[in-house]
């Protein structure tokens, strides 16, 4: 295989394929050499779009992705040490370049020393030979295929091979790297570079990095298409207990995680929740039986920012007492609403997968789609227009008038007034 024109157009979405010619052409303006590499390249070979690109620059990626962003609308951050540069456009494209470069690790799992380098160098410090194949994009050599370490050869047998005996300790964050490809694309560990990664597991490589860089990988395994097939190899291979102490990875934890698997399977066709983290969901589900204090450390351990901490702990603190209430058939339209209005979606959803009941789908469902934007039109500016001095008075009208209205005895805001008036009077 020698070029990737049919590839690049025929299986990325017009808008990507712009981009991918745009980026190109923007590359004479200064003369720079840019390759798509790594992911991009692996899944486009294996007929998937990637969103998040790769970008290789022979010349400085921190000045190219500056020149791009004059002729198009995005937000950057550049990394001058590292010579790298991200480039977010508003749709949600995101295009991560790098200068050329090799890297020295001056000490196992620190991060590396940068020098700049040629395209072949900078593909060797790469994890895994299936995402060292690179793909030029300026518009004279567009489209042609660089494959240096036989990343097509392993790709095609499903292989995920390292490229050099120290890779694990250089970076063990390639542990988990390895082990959520080989369950994302059903591939296979290569021999000597299993052997390698159970080296480094057992002389617990993983300590060496900072718990920052560790959570943050650990934290993109609940992106991928199956987290309980990765956890459960964690498991086997024993890391889980290391990753997560105080938590056993039981067959009814992996139970509900696959159930959770099955739910966002189907809820993700549909546009009922749209305000949830993958992290604070799994988690969620991962910490529902621990205690509080064992909770609250994972949280520290994670390095979860505050809305998750305080999501994640709500859910945690009020979900075993919405449940039950839930499954209760003469909770009426405003019990409903009141009983879950401060529920964070994650909370939600995690509640369908520990009771199937029906009742609990039922109710959330009707929750999010007739009740949960179900308010008066009224609101205490109103009541202050109408001459009400403000006081507790306030709150107790606007959620009697809510309760009215979610029960639908009023509508519009002719009778939301005559209640108020009513109400004031009684």
């Amino acid at each position: 295989m020698e070029n990737l024109t049919r590839q690049i157009n025929t299986i990325l979405s017009k808008e990507l394929q712009a981009l991918i010619y745009f980026l190109g052409r923007c590359s004479q303006r200064g003369s720079y050499k840019i390759y798509a590499v790594g992911g991009f390249v692996r899944d486009l070979l294996l007929g998937r779009e990637n969103n998040d690109i790769d970008l290789v620059v022979d010349g400085s990626a921190v000045d190219f992705a500056r020149s791009v962003l004059e002729i198009m609308p995005g937000t950057l951050r550049c990394y001058e040490r590292f010579g790298t540069a991200t480039l977010t456009l508003p749709r949600g494209t995101v295009f991560d370049m790098v200068t050329a470069r090799k890297e020295f690790y001056a000490a196992p799992g620190a991060l590396p020393t940068v020098e700049q380098s040629t395209l072949r160098n900078d593909l060797f410090r790469r994890d895994f030979t299936i995402n060292t194949m690179a793909c030029a994009l300026n518009p004279l050599e567009f489209g042609k295929f660089y494959n240096f370490f036989g990343g097509l050869k392993d790709l095609r047998e499903g292989i995920i091979r390292v490229l050099y005996k120290l890779s694990f300790i250089d970076d063990p964050l390639r542990i988990i790297r390895a082990i959520r490809f080989e369950q994302r694309f059903g591939f296979r560990i290569e021999k000597e570079s299993f052997s390698l990664l159970k080296k480094a597991i057992e002389n617990r490589a993983w300590e060496k990095i900072s718990k920052e860089r560790l959570y943050k990988e650990v934290r993109l395994v609940f992106r991928e298409p199956k987290p309980s097939k990765v956890l459960a190899r964690f498991a086997e291979l024993n890391m889980f207990k290391n990753i997560f102490p105080r938590l056993t990875f039981s067959r009814e934890l992996k139970n509900r995680l696959e159930r959770l698997e099955q739910l966002l399977a189907e809820i993700l066709i549909e546009k009922t929740f749209t305000n949830w983290s993958y992290s604070v969901l799994f988690l969620s589900a991962l910490f529902y039986d621990l205690s509080e204090h064992d909770v609250r450390y994972f949280c520290y351990l994670m390095r979860l920012k505050r809305k998750e901490r305080q999501n994640l702990l709500y859910v945690w603190e009020n979900l075993p007492i919405v449940l039950p209430q839930l499954k209760n058939r003469m909770t009426g339209a405003s019990n409903l609403y009141f009983l879950l209005e401060k529920m964070p979606e994650e909370g939600l959803l995690l509640a369908m997968v520990l009771d199937p009941d029906l009742l609990v789908r039922e109710g959330i469902y009707y929750f999010c789609k007739h009740l949960l934007n179900k308010k008066p039109s009224i609101t205490g500016k109103d009541l202050l227009k109408a001459g009400l001095e403000p006081g507790p008075i306030y709150n107790k009208i606007l959620t009697k008038l809510h309760e009215a209205v979610l029960e639908g005895k009023i509508s519009g805001r002719r009778e939301e007034m005559e209640f108020v008036n009513m109400f004031l009077k009684g």
